[in-house]
C-alpha cells in the first residue's frame, strides 16, 4: 500500500492513501486535530494534572495513579505524540504530572515508517524519530520522565478482546467506517468498552460524526454526546462510561433524526437484526438521563423564580406610584 503527502485546505501536509482515497487528520491537518480533537477534546490535560490518589488500578492493570491513553489507529503517530507533548507541557509549566502509559494500536506499520521518512515535510514528528524507531522495532518504549507506550499489531477487534490494559482516555481514529467498517461495529466497540477500569471514567473521541457511528457506541455501552468541531460544521463524537461526563449529551432531537437517516444502522449490522437494534437504542438509558436532567433544569429554573419574585417584594409604605398617578414633589434639599 503506497502513501503520499497531500496539503490540505488550510495548507499543511498529512498523510494520503490513495488506494483508499483517505487522508490522516483532514483539513486542519496532523498537529492541530490531534492538539484540539484528541488531546483537548478528551479532557486528557486536566487528568494528567489531577492528584494521582484519584485513580486506583487493579494489580496486572497499570500502576496506580498512572493514566492509560489507547490510541486506536496509531496510523503516523500524531495523536499519541500529541499526548507526549501534553505531559511534557504540564511538567514544564507546574514541574509534574502523571505519568502516562501509551498504548497504540495498528495493522500496518507503513504509515508509520512514510512519516519518518518525511518527518521534515510533516513537522511533527521532529525530535521524536528516536522514540518512533525504538517503538517499531521493539514494540514499546520507556521514557526517564514516567511516560511510557506500547504497541499492538494486528487486527484490532480480536486483539482488544484480549487485552489486559485499562484505559481512562480512547483516541479512537481509524479510517473511516465507509473503508474500515470492521473497526466500527458494535462488536468492536463492546470490546473497546469492556476495556474501562472498573468504576472509572473512560472517555473516548473521535472524528466521526455519523449517525450510525454514534448508535454503534451507544449500543455498546457507552452514553455519547457531541464534541468539538474542527471545520466550523461537523461536530466531533464523544463517548463515556458515565452519563456526567458529557459536556454536551446527545438528546431526543438526534434520536428523532437518527429514526429518520437514510443510513442509521450501525457498521454490519444484519438486515434481520434492525428491528432488535431499533428497540435497544429506544431504551438506552441516555434518554432517561436526559429526561431526568431536563426535570432538575425546570426544576432549578422555578426555585431561581421564586427567588428573585421574593427579592423584588416591596418594602410598605414604598410602592410604586399607579401609572398616570401624580408624582411627589422634589426634594429642595440633596443628599450629601
Amino acid at each position: 500500500m503506497t502513501y503520499r503527502l497531500k496539503r490540505q485546505s488550510s495548507g499543511v501536509l498529512a498523510v494520503h492513501n490513495p488506494a483508499l482515497g483517505e487522508t490522516m487528520h483532514p483539513v486542519r491537518g496532523p498537529w492541530e486535530e490531534a492538539t484540539r480533537l484528541y488531546v483537548q477534546g478528551s479532557g486528557l490535560p486536566a487528568l494528567l494534572s489531577a492528584p494521582a490518589s484519584r485513580t486506583s488500578a487493579p494489580a496486572g492493570e497499570g500502576s496506580a495513579g498512572e493514566v492509560v491513553v489507547f490510541d486506536v489507529g496509531l496510523g503516523a503517530a500524531a495523536n499519541a505524540l500529541a499526548a507526549l507533548a501534553c505531559r511534557a507541557e504540564l511538567i514544564s509549566r507546574h514541574g509534574r504530572a502523571r505519568r502516562l502509559r501509551l498504548v497504540s494500536f495498528e495493522n500496518d506499520l507503513e504509515p508509520l515508517r512514510f512519516a519518518l521518512a518525511h518527518a521534515a515535510q510533516l513537522g511533527y514528528l521532529l525530535g521524536h524519530e528516536p522514540i518512533l524507531e525504538t517503538l517499531a522495532a521493539q514494540g514499546s518504549w520507556s521514557g526517564a520522565g514516567g511516560a511510557s507506550w506500547e504497541l499492538r499489531l494486528g487486527d484490532f477487534p480480536r486483539t482488544i478482546r484480549q487485552e489486559t490494559r485499562r484505559a481512562d482516555v480512547v483516541f479512537f481514529d481509524p479510517f473511516s467506517p465507509r473503508t474500515n467498517p470492521d473497526m466500527w461495529s458494535v462488536s468492536t466497540l463492546e470490546g473497546l468498552y469492556g476495556c474501562r477500569r472498573p468504576g472509572g471514567e473512560m472517555r473516548l473521541v473521535t472524528y466521526s460524526s455519523a449517525f450510525s457511528t454514534r448508535a454503534a457506541m451507544l449500543l455498546a455501552g457507552f452514553f455519547v454526546g457531541a464534541g468539538l468541531s474542527l471545520d466550523g460544521r461537523r461536530r466531533a463524537t464523544e463517548a463515556a462510561a458515565y452519563y456526567s461526563s458529557l459536556d454536551e449529551p446527545l438528546d431526543l432531537r438526534w434520536l428523532s433524526r437518527w429514526k429518520r437517516d437514510r443510513e442509521p444502522w450501525p457498521c454490519l449490522t444484519p438486515a434481520g437484526q434492525r428491528r432488535r437494534v431499533r428497540l435497544s437504542l429506544l431504551e438506552h438509558p441516555q434518554w432517561a438521563h436526559f429526561a431526568q436532567a431536563v426535570e432538575q433544569g425546570r426544576e432549578a429554573r422555578g426555585r431561581r423564580r421564586a427567588g428573585g419574585a421574593a427579592r423584588t417584594v416591596r418594602p410598605a409604605g414604598r410602592r410604586k406610584p399607579a401609572r398616570g398617578a401624580a408624582k411627589p414633589p422634589k426634594s429642595s434639599t440633596r443628599s450629601r
